[in-house]
């Protein structure tokens, strides 16, 4: 156990004399959420200002039906709807055509709509309106059948405002900030960089020619992989835990109760990347090559994963360790879905224990690194 704390010390020493782990652990992140956050905050804004719209209508049919839709259109119109009688259906078909109004119904046995590739939010407002006078119109006319002395409520629909239309906004993973979706995905990336770690545990040694003393040294190979794995992980623990704690002051991410949860899912693709990272070295027996394989598997998993732009929680974050531990992080902490969190850890685990058993049956096998 000494000799594993022995080997660990070591490689945290190594790790602090190199001046570019500072650079890519905590300035080039910090940098990227400021930057990334600040230019593209307008796209994960989910405030829309909606148009005043203007519906057009005849009635061309003296019925109960045209009867009862010229009370609801006077009704209905407010500050964002207008329902406005045309003078025929022409001119209310001129409109829609020009412009100048969202659509046009026509009243005769039954609602005739037109309309002219309106917005998918003007379409569902519109929608919205025609659906609520048809679902009125039904029951009134059921209570007429059964009671016919009630027949002026097809005359006298209740009175629609704007006011009656109520929006509630849920806390959801689909609707955080620029900064908080750069803040979760950088640190995510950040922990992957535990690729060039891993990658650079044995080569430091072979560097500095003590990779020999240490397998001839009376230890275990495994105690020396297990020394410099935790050493690896040590100052990128460090990292994790001020990337949290900046994110939290100054990029508004709330990690709250969630925090120790959310640290165990970054924590996890962490021990992955070391793990990652030293596979790479070993099984490449330390080509030169390696470092810049890594560089480039970093990238791709960032580009799949969302880091530089939002990829969704579909199939192409799946193929990722950064995109799953981003939607894992993201459903913790804004949907409350604890079982969220199950997914990546135990991912990044398993495979973490694949690589180190074969890194040590390979090692094993070659007698020499």
């Amino acid at each position: 156990m000494m000799m594993i704390f022995h080997i660990m010390l070591k490689a945290i020493k190594l790790t602090l004399r190199d001046k570019g782990f500072f650079l890519y652990m905590m300035i080039f992140p910090l940098a990227l959420i400021l930057v990334l956050g600040s230019v593209l905050q307008n796209a994960f804004s989910s405030d829309v200002e909606l148009d005043k719209i203007t519906v057009e209508y005849t009635i061309q049919k003296d019925n109960p039906l045209g009867k009862a839709f010229d009370s609801f259109a006077t009704e209905a119109s407010g500050k964002q709807v207008t329902f406005k009688k045309a003078d025929s259906a022409k001119s209310g078909k001129e409109a829609v055509e020009n412009g100048d109004a969202v659509g046009y119904v026509g009243v005769k046995d039954n609602l005739t709509v037109t309309t002219n590739s309106p917005s998918q939010i003007e379409m569902s407002v519109l929608d919205g309106y025609l659906s609520g006078f048809t679902s009125q119109y039904r029951l009134a006319s059921t209570i007429i059948k059964v009671d016919p002395a009630q027949a002026n409520v097809l005359q006298s629909p209740p009175q629609a405002s704007d006011s009656a239309i109520q929006a509630e906004e849920l806390a959801s993973g689909n609707d955080i900030s620029a900064f908080e979706y750069y803040a979760i995905a950088m640190i995510a990336m950040v922990m992957m960089f535990g690729i060039n770690s891993g990658i650079n545990v044995f080569r430091e040694e072979k560097v500095r020619h003590t990779d020999v003393r240490l397998f001839i040294a009376p230890i275990k190979k495994s105690t020396a992989i297990i020394g410099n794995f935790l050493g690896a992980i040590f100052m990128q623990t460090v990292s994790l835990i001020l990337l949290m704690v900046i994110s939290d002051l100054f990029f508004g991410v709330n990690w709250g109760e969630y925090s120790l949860v959310i640290f165990v899912i970054y924590f996890s693709l962490l021990f992955l990347s070391v793990a990652l990272g030293m596979a790479v070295d070993v099984f490449s027996n330390g080509n030169p090559a390696a470092n810049g394989a890594a560089t480039i598997m970093i990238q791709v998993f960032a580009f799949l994963g969302g880091a530089y732009f939002p990829t969704g929680d579909g199939l192409m974050s799946k193929l990722s360790p950064i995109g799953w531990v981003r939607v894992g992080v993201k459903d913790v902490l804004y949907n409350h879905d604890l079982v969220a969190a199950t997914f990546p850890i135990v991912v990044n685990l398993l495979i973490t224990g694949i690589l180190v058993v074969g890194m040590s049956l390979w090692i094993r096998r070659k007698e020499v690194y």
